[in-house]
């Protein structure tokens, strides 16, 4: 063992505390350590140590013999406090080779784990934002249309959170009015509170809450075809549920599916004919929307 490294010094103290003789010498860097080893065997001694202080090689002879019967090698992370530990557990080694194991060791003391740190939940992410696409269908003549949307979702507190959301045509639907055809769109729009528990890859949520209706109507008169188009709006309140399942691909992205259904009953939008009592069409007394699309959390 080299007589300069502290981890030698307490080698060598638990080793002549077995009964054993102990020599101890530097290591000269001119030379291959197998060749000091052999010449240190050869010398008699039954085995070798080298401690550099967060790791101890040793070699053990046949006994009777300079012929190398084992060689060991044990590190550890350089920390004071470990240091006992390797130096019990070298000077183990050596007893048990060195047919010393009858003798009373060192007991060498438990080594106590560091608590793990918990990486951070998933579920840690308080906003998330996200684009679907779709079916929207609702009451009136205005047949199911494909649909766009966009959302973003706060977390408050817990599961609950509040959330906005808004959905737009991405075609117009014509339909018959008294006076020549009417081209017609709805668009929606609001928000309300949601329940999203923090689970795993799978999860799922629950929304309800108000949106404001918008019917946009664009109509000509039959009779004169050659006039501009009349534009004219009409708007409605709706009141919505909301029930949506998630796979998250990464901790940031995941991949949704929504169902979305409620009702214009508390103030319904229609478009009509200006100027005159009829109603052409009525929308959304009930309406469900069908999307998918994808939402990032942070």
């Amino acid at each position: 063992m080299t007589d300069d490294d502290p981890l030698a010094a307490r080698l060598a103290a638990e080793l002549e505390a077995l009964g054993l003789d102990v020599s101890r010498g530097k290591i000269d860097p001119n030379v291959a350590i197998e060749d000091l080893v052999k010449q240190a065997l050869a010398g008699g001694a039954r085995g070798v140590v080298v401690a550099d202080g967060r790791r101890t090689e040793f070699w053990v002879a046949e006994e009777g013999s300079d012929r190398i019967a084992m060689r060991q090698e044990l590190e550890i992370e350089s920390s004071p406090s470990m240091e006992s530990v390797l130096s019990l557990r070298t000077v183990e080694f050596l007893r048990v080779s060195l047919g010393l194991a009858s003798r009373t060791a060192a007991v060498a003391p438990p080594i106590v784990a560091p608590p793990p740190v918990a990486p951070p939940a998933k579920g840690d992410k308080r906003v998330a934002l996200g684009v679907v696409s779709g079916v929207l269908v609702g009451s009136g003549q205005l047949p199911p249309f494909a649909t766009v949307g966009a959302g973003i979702r706060v977390r408050v507190v817990g599961p609950l959170g509040l959330e906005l959301r808004g959905f737009a045509p991405l075609v117009s639907h014509e339909i018959s009015g008294p006076q020549g055809p009417i081209d017609v769109s709805v668009w929606l729009a609001g928000g309300g509170v949601v329940f999203a528990p923090r689970t795993g890859p799978v999860g799922f949520e629950l929304g309800a809450g108000a949106m404001a209706a918008v019917l946009r109507g664009i109509g000509t008169a039959a009779s004169v075809p050659m006039t501009m188009g009349t534009t004219d709006y009409a708007v409605g309140l709706a009141v919505y549920g909301r029930a949506a399942g998630c796979l998250r691909l990464s901790p940031t992205w995941s991949v949704r599916i929504d169902v979305l259904g409620g009702s214009t009953a508390p103030l319904t939008p229609d478009i009509g004919v200006r100027n005159q009592s009829d109603k052409v069409t009525a929308w959304g007394v009930g309406f469900v929307a069908a999307v998918a699309g994808i939402e990032a959390s942070f």
